[in-house]
């Protein structure tokens, strides 16, 4: 009996260990399996967004192609009915669809125009296009009061010394107020750098974005009239530092002929002209060229979304200045 009762004993103690076994075997399968599951899926996302990217990259090089081809014949292409003026292209795409877009990028404020450089390589104030910013931001609603802080703040967030000039904000500001940053003292890299002035506000920075930009020059851009969008009107107004209103410069943008100036002396020889003082300053700030472009690329495929922004630069030929690319939502 007792040999028995060890024999019943010893069998439960096996059963038991073979059943903790089996149970820790499928623990390890099932983390296996699901392992194996998120690697998948993981390899699978990255198959998916190596794809995106790669058309995005197939877009911007034909983008490149066409601005160099259509840059050939300058007269056709710099026209205000050109179809590249006329908003996106979408291009269909197997689970999905790519759309691009280019811009002329001559058409915006340069930010980076507020300092001048000096031999030694200083950033001192511009003040022209302090003027000319102040008189942008007033033509698209903001109040003279904020438009000459902003403008202020902006010129001291990129000049060199650590001199405030009237409104502006230099070190001690961004320190004392505990936001643990200094002035930058250097050109933008991009335009919503603006958001670390001390009166920006994100709502105030989404008015103004449409209208600015930072190239990698401190030089004012001269806009091309002949590809000036009708909603861009308030750059002729900062041009004209505030010498004619909104209304005034959506006339001219109205007075166009629909293939543009053919000329200079026609854009001059407007009637609203024979009332406004055009200094040489003015004649420098607006013209019929462009020699920056902006190539814009929003992928979506099979569920991935991929953008690419690039600026160039034409010189005979397309030069990349900058590019921005990454997921989206």
């Amino acid at each position: 009996m007792k040999r028995f009762r060890f024999d019943i004993s010893e069998r439960g103690a096996s059963l038991v260990s073979a059943l903790l076994l089996v149970a820790v075997m499928s623990a390890l399968a099932m983390s296996l399996v699901t392992d194996l599951r998120f690697s998948m899926r993981r390899s699978a996302n990255l198959e998916v967004r190596d794809q995106a990217y790669w058309y995005a990259l197939g877009a911007r090089e034909f983008a490149e192609i066409s601005i160099e081809r259509a840059m050939q014949a300058p007269d056709d292409t710099l026209r205000p009915d050109a179809d590249w003026l006329t908003g996106p292209r979408i291009f269909p795409l197997n689970d999905g669809q790519l759309v691009g877009r280019v811009r002329d990028a001559s058409n915006c404020f340069n930010l980076n125009s507020l300092v001048a450089a000096e031999a030694n390589g200083l950033l001192i104030a511009n003040p022209q296009q302090r003027r000319r910013f102040e008189a942008l931001l007033q033509a698209i609603g903001l109040p003279v009061q904020q438009s000459a802080s902003i403008a202020a703040e902006l010129t001291d967030w990129l000049d060199s010394d650590q001199r405030p000039v009237l409104s502006g904000a230099e070190d001690d500001t961004y320190i004392g107020a505990g936001r643990g940053y200094r002035t930058g003292n250097t050109l933008l890299a991009e335009p919503e750098e603006m958001l670390a002035l001390a009166s920006m506000t994100a709502l105030v920075y989404g008015q103004i974005e449409p209208f600015v930009c930072a190239h990698p020059v401190v030089e004012n851009i001269p806009l091309n009239i002949n590809t000036l969008q009708f909603d861009q009107a308030p750059l002729l107004v900062a041009m004209f530092e505030g010498q004619i209103s909104r209304t005034t410069a959506d006339g001219i943008l109205i007075q166009r002929p629909p293939d543009g100036f053919a000329t200079m002396d026609l854009f001059w020889g407007l009637e609203v002209f024979e009332t406004v003082e055009v200094s040489t300053e003015h004649r420098q700030a607006i013209g019929r060229t462009s020699k920056y472009f902006q190539i814009e690329v929003d992928v979506l495929y099979a569920g991935a979304r991929f953008s690419l922004s690039e600026l160039v630069e034409w010189q005979g030929g397309v030069r990349r200045l900058t590019q921005r690319y990454g997921s989206f939502s």
